[in-house]
Protein backbone atom coordinates (compact mmCIF):
# COMPACT_ATOMS: atom_id res chain seq x y z
CA UNK A 1 0.00 0.00 0.00
CA UNK A 2 1.14 3.57 -0.92
CA UNK A 3 0.99 6.13 1.78
CA UNK A 4 3.00 9.75 2.23
CA UNK A 5 4.81 9.92 5.79
CA UNK A 6 7.31 12.37 7.14
CA UNK A 7 10.91 10.06 7.49
CA UNK A 8 13.69 12.09 9.11
CA UNK A 9 16.77 12.10 7.24
CA UNK A 10 18.70 10.35 9.32
CA UNK A 11 16.21 7.49 9.92
CA UNK A 12 15.32 7.56 6.14
CA UNK A 13 19.18 6.87 5.89
CA UNK A 14 19.28 4.35 8.22
CA UNK A 15 16.53 2.39 6.12
CA UNK A 16 18.05 2.86 3.07
CA UNK A 17 21.00 1.35 4.27
CA UNK A 18 19.82 -1.93 5.83
CA UNK A 19 17.64 -2.40 2.05
CA UNK A 20 20.72 -2.06 0.63
CA UNK A 21 22.40 -4.86 2.60
CA UNK A 22 19.62 -6.85 2.74
CA UNK A 23 18.98 -6.04 -0.81
CA UNK A 24 15.14 -5.43 -0.44
CA UNK A 25 13.16 -2.60 -0.91
CA UNK A 26 13.37 0.19 1.75
CA UNK A 27 9.13 0.30 2.38
CA UNK A 28 10.03 -3.75 3.36
CA UNK A 29 12.69 -2.62 5.50
CA UNK A 30 10.43 0.18 7.30
CA UNK A 31 7.41 -2.10 7.56
CA UNK A 32 9.32 -4.67 8.94
CA UNK A 33 11.20 -2.44 11.70
CA UNK A 34 7.46 -0.82 12.43
CA UNK A 35 5.64 -4.09 12.60
CA UNK A 36 8.61 -5.16 14.83
CA UNK A 37 8.42 -1.89 17.15
CA UNK A 38 4.57 -2.40 17.17
CA UNK A 39 4.58 -5.91 17.88
CA UNK A 40 7.11 -5.88 20.53
CA UNK A 41 8.79 -8.72 17.61
CA UNK A 42 6.40 -11.36 18.79
CA UNK A 43 5.31 -10.89 14.68
CA UNK A 44 8.76 -11.27 13.17
CA UNK A 45 9.20 -14.59 14.81
CA UNK A 46 5.97 -16.09 13.66
CA UNK A 47 6.42 -15.01 10.22
CA UNK A 48 8.98 -15.82 7.37
CA UNK A 49 10.58 -13.09 5.46
CA UNK A 50 9.61 -13.25 1.59
CA UNK A 51 12.13 -13.86 -0.77
CA UNK A 52 12.05 -10.73 -2.26
CA UNK A 53 14.92 -9.12 -4.64
CA UNK A 54 15.86 -5.72 -4.39
CA UNK A 55 12.98 -4.18 -6.77
CA UNK A 56 10.43 -5.36 -4.09
CA UNK A 57 9.37 -8.36 -6.57
CA UNK A 58 9.79 -11.89 -5.50
CA UNK A 59 11.85 -13.82 -8.08
CA UNK A 60 10.18 -17.00 -9.60
CA UNK A 61 11.29 -20.68 -8.88
CA UNK A 62 14.79 -22.44 -10.64
CA UNK A 63 13.37 -24.11 -13.22
CA UNK A 64 16.63 -25.09 -14.47
CA UNK A 65 16.95 -23.24 -17.25
CA UNK A 66 18.93 -19.79 -18.12
CA UNK A 67 16.94 -17.51 -19.88
CA UNK A 68 19.44 -16.07 -22.63
CA UNK A 69 18.06 -13.96 -25.91
CA UNK A 70 18.33 -16.72 -27.76
CA UNK A 71 15.86 -18.28 -25.75
CA UNK A 72 13.36 -15.54 -26.02
CA UNK A 73 14.23 -15.20 -30.12
CA UNK A 74 13.27 -18.86 -30.38
CA UNK A 75 9.75 -18.21 -27.83
CA UNK A 76 8.56 -15.69 -29.95
CA UNK A 77 9.10 -16.99 -33.04
CA UNK A 78 7.24 -20.30 -32.03
CA UNK A 79 4.54 -18.15 -30.79
CA UNK A 80 4.47 -15.71 -33.77
CA UNK A 81 5.18 -12.78 -31.64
Amino acid sequence: MRTTIDIEPDVLNAAKEIARHRHVAVGHVVSSLMREALTGGAAESRESPPDVSVTGFAPFPDRGVVVTCELIDQIRDAEGV
